[in-house]
């Protein structure tokens, strides 16, 4: 029957008799075989098998110089003999032993068999000790049909399978070191453990994390591995990314190539899966610790990011526009009307009362909400930039150019954008953004294509836009365009009722932010704050909080360490000479608190009680009063 395994059939014959190589050619012929029935084919063949041999390439040599010759050419055509049989003598030139040390010298792993017609002397006589015992058989001449046909198909099979395997090897030693390759580019230290816990791969991540190499964690105990990680490393949680949480790792352990390399401390996750067989059998386990540096800052990002959320909401909350006068109770009526739909308000007012916080709250209690809110002062971007700023630009569009940027009404899309202080836009681009206000789409400087923007617009101006109008300033038909819901925002001066309560509101933001217990304004404080004129409205209001609550070492808070332009300002600044004597109504109700506190030997019930309010009424006079009492 035809063998597989006899597809490389390759043999070369070495002899200087013509009739040897007759002899080959007639022993090796294909076909079936013809059995014998003496001692030697009886062991060589299977009495009841028919074998067939195949087709043998033959070559024939009569010298060593020549067979040399012929293996060193069939080797560089990668078509190497599989059997090479050597006579030993063949005069002139040199000897069998000779050209078997030359040829393995070429293809070491090419089947010699010795020919030889000393039948008086053994194979070890032959070569005289010499290192050529491996894949060497000798025979003596004259030789048996089935002998060598037996001999050659043997030894042609046994060179095929061995090719085969160590094929078979190089596969797996390849695949072996992709597969390292590939978990060291990983950046993960990987390890695998059998049943017993005894190391069986470690990547070199692995080995750097232990600070030893593979055969070295090989040779050691389960114990001295477990000894060495709880040595250099500590449990970390992702989810509590604390200094004292991070993994230490002695300086040895560093990230993947052009991550950063300084040592220190990084947070590493551990991870163990079992490994299992074909059969589903669990044979080990397989360890990872990741570097989750990434994570964890990614994390602290998210936290921020959900900090600064609910900061920028409480900020955008109504509990924000602090008052009670009529003229912000109409805003903030206002607001609510404006704020569920898209139309396009108008801001109005004095610097520093607040106009941007009526932009965030018409967006933030909005449908917009999710969306983005981006500000964009007009006044405060240069000319030659604001288009760009507003609209973006292509490529290329001018100097400095290098790449595509988008603009506000892009990064805004779906949601709003407040134009503050849009009376110092330029005509020009007033032109420019009617047209995006109409159409609802925008082109980028220098680009040509119309993109499409959905975006709820708020405008805000301290400058009389009418007066503009008439002055030629500013385009009338985008005043009509913006100026759809106009909101006024009235100055603080207009509303001095509301400096109590909006500063008694500083006051708790900013102790709050500095971490002092300040817990109210000393009557001559708030005098002094009523009193101001506030050019710089509410956010003048707030800086001058802002810096007293620093300079405070009281829990209340004295008008000494309010801004010098308040100091300087003289004390009865709005009142009529005739009324310079008259007592502040704050003063009268202190002395009154602090009276009642005095009779009732400081006991809050009956205090209150003498003075007609009831005990929490009183609680919150001490408190804006710095006073204190008992039960």
């Amino acid at each position: 029957m035809e063998r597989a395994e006899h597809r490389n059939a390759r043999v070369l014959i070495v002899d200087d008799q013509e009739e040897i190589h007759a002899d080959f050619r007639e022993l090796l012929k294909p076909g079936f075989m013809k059995l014998s029935t003496d001692a030697l084919a009886t062991a060589f063949l299977p009495k009841d098998e028919e074998v067939f041999q195949p087709e043998f390439d033959l070559q024939f040599a009569r010298s060593g110089e020549e067979a040399l010759d012929i293996v060193v050419s069939q080797k560089g055509r990668n078509c190497p003999f599989a059997v090479a049989y050597v006579d030993i003598r063949m005069p002139p030139g040199i000897d069998g032993i000779e050209t078997i040390r030359r040829i393995r010298a070429v293809d070491e792993e090419v089947e010699v068999v010795i020919m030889t017609a000393y039948a008086d002397k053994s194979l070890s006589e032959i070569v005289q000790g010499m290192e050529l015992l491996h894949k060497l058989l000798y025979i003596r001449k004259p030789f048996a049909r089935e002998e060598i046909q037996q001999i050659t198909l043997s030894l042609v099979e046994k060179w095929n399978v061995e090719r085969e395997l160590a094929a078979g090897r190089r596969r797996v030693a390849d695949g072996h070191r992709r597969l390292r390759a590939v978990l060291d580019a990983t950046g993960d230290a990987i390890a695998m453990y059998d049943l017993d816990s005894r190391l069986v791969f470690a990547n070199r991540w692995y080995e750097t994390l232990l600070d030893a190499t593979e055969r070295e964690l090989r040779r050691m105990s389960p114990e001295a591995v477990g000894a060495r990680l709880e040595e250099r490393l500590r449990e970390y949680d992702l989810h509590r990314a604390e200094e004292g949480n991070l993994r230490e790792d002695g300086g040895k352990w560093t990230k993947p190539a052009g991550a950063d390399r300084a040592p220190g401390k990084r947070p590493l996750q551990r991870s163990i899966q079992p490994v299992r067989d074909g059969a589903g059998d669990m044979i080990g386990n397989v360890v990872v610790y990741r570097d989750v540096s990434g994570e964890v800052e990614l994390e602290r990002m998210t936290a921020e990011v959900r900090r600064l959320r609910a900061e920028l909401e409480t900020t955008s909350s109504f509990a924000e526009m602090v008052g009670a006068t009529a003229g912000i109770q109409q805003v903030q009526a206002l607001i609510g009307r404006a704020m569920a739909s898209d139309i396009t308000v108008l801001v109005q007012g004095e610097s520093g009362t607040g106009k941007e916080l009526v932009a965030r709250l018409l967006h933030f209690n909005g449908p917009r909400r999710a969306a983005p809110f981006l500000a964009v002062n007009c006044a405060a971007v240069s000319e030659s930039l604001i288009e760009s700023e507003l609209f973006g630009h292509e490529r290329g569009a001018f100097t400095g150019a290098t790449s595509r940027k988008l603009g506000v009404f892009e990064r805004a899309n779906g949601g709003t954008i407040l134009l503050d202080e849009i009376g110092d836009m330029s005509p020009a681009l007033q032109a420019k953004l009617l047209r995006v206000l109409q159409e609802r789409e925008i082109q980028r400087v220098g680009g040509t294509a119309a993109v499409p923007v959905d975006v709820r617009v708020v405008a805000a101006t301290n400058a009389n836009l009418e007066t503009a109008i008439r002055a030629g300033a500013f385009r009338e038909d985008l005043f009509y365009r913006i100026a759809v819901f106009p909101i006024v925002v009235p100055p603080l001066r207009e509303r001095r009722e509301d400096i109590p309560l909006l500063a008694e509101h500083f006051l708790r933001k900013h102790a709050r932010g500095a971490g002092r217990s300040i817990r109210a304004l000393s009557p001559g404080a708030l005098r002094r704050l009523e009193q101001h004129d506030w050019p710089g409205n509410v956010r003048e209001l707030d800086s001058a909080i802002g810096r007293a609550v620093l300079l405070e070492t009281t829990p209340v808070l004295q008008e000494d360490n309010l801004p010098p332009g308040l100091l300087s300002a003289a004390p009865d600044h709005h009142v009529p000479p005739a009324l310079q004597g008259v007592v502040p109504l704050a003063e009268v109700e202190r002395r009154a608190v602090v009276h009642a506190l005095e009779v009732s030997a400081h006991n809050v019930t009956r205090a209150a009680r003498a003075l007609g309010i009831n005990r929490t009424t009183l609680h919150r006079k001490l408190n804006r009063y710095g006073l204190s009492g008992g039960d």
